[in-house]
C-alpha cells in the first residue's frame, strides 16, 4: 500500500509529464531560443485584410504589416505558427507538412507551424538560407485573459543580432556593423572620387561590446580617402572583424564589392535607407542611451562618418531587440570604444591565410580553423570568453613595446610556476561565458540554470585572484620581487564581484528547472509568499492522495488511480472491468479505449486548491526572478571588468602552456632594424612532427645590412616553412607570446606581408598570375621600411625571363627605393637572382 505522501509525489510526476499543467503562457524571457535570420532573398507579397477576417487573422496582419521583410514566427500555444507565404515557404525549406486553416468567410489560409521546444534548430536552417525571422509572442496569460491574447513582436533575429547559445559560436565574435562613407550623406555608390571617410560601428551584441573607428580620418592615417582607398580600407576592417552581418545604406552596390573581394567569408548585407544613416541622429542615440550631454567624451566630436554608422547601427538593433518586462533591448552595450586599426599591426586576408593563422582555404570562416592552424596550436584556452579574445590578439599583433611586455611578463610568471598554471586550469574550467550570460541577463532571454551558471562563475572567477595572491606569497624572496608586480596587475583586472553573486546565491536554489511551471527556481524560506503558496500545494496534493486511497478502499476498485489531464483537470480512473463498483454520484469526465475517467466535487476543491496554488507559485517565481534579472543589469559593469580580466588570464595561461609544452624562449622586442633569430621552428609543423624532428635554424636580417635574403634550392627543400616560421615568431612575439627558439632579438615590426602560394580568383576574372601581381603591387605601395615582408616565387606565373625579370625588378625596388628598406626574405626559384648578392650591398 502506498502512503499519501508518495501518492503525492507521484500525481506531481504525472502532471509534469503530461505537460498539460501549464495554466500561464510563458512570456519572452522563457520562451525557448530563437535564432539568427538574414536579409530575405526578395519582397513578399504583403496579404492585406479582408471584411470576413477573423479576430486573429487581423491580429496577424496588422502584426505582419510592421514586419513585411521577416518570416512571422506567431505563437498560438505550444506552436510557432506561420502563414501565407511565411508558411510555403517554411514547409519548403524546412521539409514540414504544409496545411490550411479557415480564417474568415470563404477564406484559408496556408498554415504551417513549428513545435515551440524545437525552434531553434528550425531558425537555424531559415538563417543559414538567408532569412530574417521576427518571434511573436503572446503576451498575456492565455488562461487568465478574455478574447484575443494580446501579441507584440519580441525580437527579430538576424545573422547580427542571435543571442542563443545554440546558434552562436563560442570561441567566435557576433558582429553587428554598419558602414558610411564620407558621413553618410548619400549612397555609398555616390561617394565622391576623392574626400571620403569611412565610418565603422559594429556590435557584438551577445556580450554588448561595441566598437566604432575612422577610416581617413585617424591617427597616422591620411585626412582622406578617394573611394577606392575606403573601400578596400574598410573591407579589410571588417574581414579582420569577422562581421556576421552588415548594414550598408540603400544603393550602395560599389561598396559591396570592395568588401566581397576583401573578406575571406563575406558577411549577410542589410540595406537600410539613407535617412538612417545620419550624425546628428547618431550622437542623439548615443547621448539619450549613455546620458551624455555631448559625445566628446567618447572621442566622436566631428567623426561624421562613425556617428552616420552608429545611428543606422542602433536603430536596427533597437527594432530587431525591443525593450522587455526586464527593460532588456539594448541596456547591456557598453559605452562604444574608438579604436584605430594603424595602432595595431594589420594583417591583409592574403597574409592570414598564407601564414595559416586560422586555417586553410580563401573561403573559411574565421571560426573554421581546421587542424595545422596557428590559432588551433595556440588554443589551450579554457573558456569560450579566453577563446574569443586569443583570436583578436592574433588578428592583431601589437605595436606598443610597453603592451607587449607586459603581456610576456604575465606570460614568464605562469610559464615558472606548474602548479600556480594547473591550479589556475581547474579554476577557469569552472568559468562559463560571463558575457555571454550577461548579455542573456540583460536582454530578459535569460533562464533560471543560466543564473545559476553565472552565479558560481563569478565566485570561481573572483576565486583566481586568491590563487595568484597565495602563489606569490609561497614564492621564495627573489622570486617575489620579479613576480608580484605581474601578479598584482592579474589580480586588480579580477575583482570581486560579491554582491551580484551573493544575490543569486541567495535567491536562485543550486540546481534549478528551466521553467518556473513546478516552481523550485527560489531557495525554501526566501519568500515567505512562496513558502505560503508551496505548503498550500503540498497540502492540495496530499489531500488528492489521501482520496484515491479512500475511494480505492470505500469501492473496492483496487486498481482506481487519480491522475491530471491539461484539458480535463484531476480525475479518478476506472479500468472497463471494475465499471460496475462506480457510486452513481461520480460524474463521467472523459471516455478511454479501456475505461473511464471520472470527478468528484471533493476532487474539484482539490483541484482548485492545487491549480491555484500552482498559478502563484510559477507567478511569484517569476516576478522574483525577473527583479533579481533586473538587479544584475545595473551591476554589469563590473561584472563586465571580472569577465574580460579572467579571459586576458586565460589567454596568458594558454600561451604559458604553450611555451612549457614546445620549450619556446621569450623574445626581446626593440625599436631597432635587427631580427635575429637562433635556432628557430616553424611551430604547427614541429607540433605535427613531434619532438626532435624539425631541424632548427638561424635568421639574421637588418634594414641597414641584411636587408634582402635570397633564399634559393630545389623543390620541397624547405624555403616556404623557413619564410612563414620566421614572420610567424615575429607574429608571436608581438602577440606578447614566447617564441619557437633558442634565442630571438627581434626590431618591432609595423606589418606582416606574405605573398606565398599560388591561387586564382576566377569568379572575379583574376587568373593566378593576376593574383600575384596585383598582391605584389599592393606590398610594394603599402610596406614601410618596418615592414617584414616574405615572398615566395615571385613572377612564377608567367613565361621564365618575364617571371624572372618581375622578380628582379621587385627585388631592386625594395633595397633602391629611397626611405623603403623593408626586412625581406624572397624565395625563388631563379637562381640567377643570386647575382643581386654582389651587386646590392643589403642582398644576402
Amino acid at each position: 500500500m502506498t502512503t499519501h505522501s508518495e501518492d503525492a509525489r507521484r500525481i506531481a510526476t504525472a502532471e509534469r509529464s503530461d505537460g498539460s499543467a501549464t495554466l500561464e503562457t510563458a512570456p519572452a524571457t522563457a520562451s525557448p531560443t530563437a535564432p539568427a535570420p538574414s536579409v530575405p532573398k526578395k519582397a513578399k507579397r504583403r496579404p492585406t485584410q479582408a471584411k470576413g477576417d477573423t479576430p486573429i487573422r487581423r491580429q496577424y496582419l496588422e502584426i505582419k504589416a510592421r514586419h513585411p521583410d521577416a518570416i512571422l514566427f506567431f505563437r498560438l500555444g505550444d506552436f510557432y505558427e506561420t502563414f501565407d507565404e511565411d508558411a510555403e515557404l517554411c514547409a519548403r525549406e524546412l521539409e514540414i507538412q504544409l496545411s490550411s486553416k479557415p480564417m474568415g468567410k470563404g477564406l484559408r489560409v496556408p498554415l504551417a507551424g513549428v513545435p515551440v521546444h524545437s525552434v531553434e534548430h528550425h531558425l537555424t536552417r531559415l538563417i543559414a538560407n538567408g532569412h530574417r525571422v521576427a518571434i511573436c509572442e503572446q503576451l498575456e496569460d492565455a488562461k487568465a485573459t478574455k478574447g484575443l491574447v494580446a501579441r507584440g513582436v519580441v525580437r527579430v533575429v538576424s545573422p547580427g543580432t542571435a543571442l542563443e547559445p545554440a546558434l552562436l559560436e563560442a570561441g567566435a565574435s557576433q558582429w553587428c556593423a554598419a558602414l558610411a562613407l564620407d558621413g553618410g550623406t548619400g549612397g555609398a555608390g555616390e561617394a565622391k572620387a576623392a574626400g571620403v571617410r569611412a565610418g565603422i560601428a559594429a556590435v557584438d551584441l551577445s556580450t554588448g561590446q561595441f566598437r566604432v573607428c575612422e577610416l581617413g580620418g585617424g591617427v597616422g592615417a591620411a585626412d582622406t580617402l578617394d573611394a577606392a582607398e575606403a573601400r578596400r580600407a574598410a573591407g579589410a576592417e571588417l574581414a579582420r572583424l569577422g562581421v556576421s552581418e552588415l548594414l550598408l545604406p540603400e544603393g550602395a552596390s560599389p561598396v559591396v564589392e570592395g568588401l566581397t573581394d576583401q573578406a575571406a567569408a563575406a558577411p549577410s548585407l542589410t540595406p537600410r535607407g539613407a535617412r538612417t544613416f545620419e550624425a546628428g541622429r547618431g550622437a542623439a542615440a548615443l547621448e539619450q542611451r549613455f546620458g551624455l550631454s555631448d559625445v566628446e567624451g567618447l572621442g566622436l566630436a566631428g567623426k561624421e562618418a562613425v556617428l552616420a554608422a552608429v545611428a543606422a547601427l542602433l536603430d536596427y538593433l533597437g527594432a530587431a531587440q525591443p525593450e522587455t518586462v526586464l527593460g532588456g533591448g539594448l541596456c547591456h552595450l557598453e559605452r562604444p570604444r574608438l579604436y584605430q586599426p594603424e595602432a595595431a599591426m594589420q594583417l591583409d586576408g592574403s597574409t592570414e591565410r598564407a601564414l595559416g593563422l586560422f586555417g586553410n582555404g580563401r573561403a573559411a570562416r574565421p571560426a573554421e580553423r581546421g587542424a595545422g592552424s596557428l590559432l588551433a596550436l595556440l588554443d589551450r584556452c579554457r573558456s569560450a570568453a579566453g577563446k574569443r579574445l586569443l583570436r583578436e590578439w592574433l588578428q592583431r599583433p601589437l605595436l606598443d613595446l610597453a603592451a607587449i611586455e607586459d603581456r610576456l611578463d604575465r606570460v614568464a610568471l605562469l610559464n615558472g610556476a606548474p602548479l600556480l598554471r594547473a591550479r589556475l586550469a581547474r579554476g577557469l574550467e569552472a568559468v562559463p561565458d560571463l558575457e555571454r550570460l550577461l548579455g542573456r541577463v540583460s536582454a530578459g532571454l535569460a533562464r533560471p540554470p543560466e543564473l545559476a551558471r553565472l552565479g558560481a562563475g563569478l565566485e570561481a572567477a573572483a576565486g583566481l585572484a586568491h590563487e595568484l595572491a597565495q602563489e606569490v606569497a609561497e614564492s621564495p624572496q627573489e622570486a617575489q620581487a620579479d613576480g608580484s608586480a605581474t601578479a598584482g596587475r592579474i589580480v586588480a583586472e579580477l575583482p570581486p564581484c560579491d554582491e551580484a553573486a551573493q544575490s543569486i546565491a541567495a535567491l536562485i536554489s543550486d540546481d534549478p528547472p528551466a521553467t518556473f511551471e513546478e516552481g523550485g527556481v527560489v531557495r525554501v524560506g526566501v519568500d515567505a509568499e512562496l513558502d505560503r503558496l508551496r505548503a498550500q500545494l503540498r497540502a492540495g496534493r496530499t489531500a488528492i492522495a489521501a482520496l484515491e486511497q479512500r475511494e480505492r478502499e470505500a469501492t473496492g476498485i483496487t486498481n482506481l488511480k487519480t491522475g491530471f489531464h491539461r484539458t480535463f483537470g484531476y480525475y479518478l480512473e476506472v479500468s472497463s472491468s471494475q465499471q460496475k463498483h462506480v457510486p452513481p454520484e461520480w460524474e463521467r469526465r472523459q471516455t478511454l479505449a479501456g475505461g473511464e475517467r471520472y470527478v468528484t466535487e471533493e476532487l474539484r476543491d482539490y483541484e482548485r486548491t492545487v491549480l491555484t496554488a500552482r498559478e502563484g507559485l510559477a507567478t511569484r517565481e517569476r516576478d522574483l526572478f525577473q527583479a533579481l534579472c533586473r538587479e544584475l543589469s545595473a551591476q554589469a559593469d563590473p561584472v563586465r571588468v571580472l569577465a574580460s580580466g579572467a579571459a586576458r588570464l586565460d589567454v596568458a595561461l594558454a600561451l604559458a602552456d604553450s611555451a612549457a609544452a614546445g620549450g619556446w624562449c621569450r623574445p626581446a622586442l626593440d625599436r631597432s632594424d635587427e631580427l635575429t633569430i637562433r635556432a628557430g621552428r616553424h611551430a604547427v609543423i614541429e607540433a605535427a612532427l613531434g619532438p626532435g624532428v624539425f631541424v632548427p635554424n638561424d635568421t639574421a636580417l637588418r634594414g641597414e645590412a641584411e636587408q634582402v635574403l635570397l633564399i634559393t634550392g630545389p623543390n620541397m627543400a624547405g624555403k616556404s616553412t623557413y619564410l612563414r616560421q620566421t614572420a610567424l615568431i615575429v607574429l608571436l612575439a608581438q602577440i606578447g607570446s614566447y617564441v619557437p627558439a633558442e634565442e630571438a632579438r627581434l626590431g618591432l615590426v609595423d606589418r606582416i606581408f606574405a605573398r606565398v602560394g599560388a591561387e586564382d580568383d576566377l569568379v572575379a576574372g583574376q587568373s593566378t598570375f593576376m593574383v600575384e601581381m596585383l598582391e605584389t603591387a599592393a606590398i610594394c605601395a603599402t610596406a614601410t621600411e618596418r615592414s617584414l615582408l616574405v615572398l615566395d616565387e615571385i613572377g612564377r606565373g608567367t613565361s621564365t625571363y618575364d617571371g624572372m625579370s618581375i622578380a628582379w625588378a621587385v627585388a631592386e625596388y625594395l633595397h633602391d627605393t629611397p626611405g623603403l628598406s623593408p626586412r625581406t626574405l624572397f624565395a625563388t626559384h631563379y637562381h640567377e637572382l643570386t647575382e643581386l648578392a654582389g651587386v646590392k650591398t643589403r642582398v644576402r
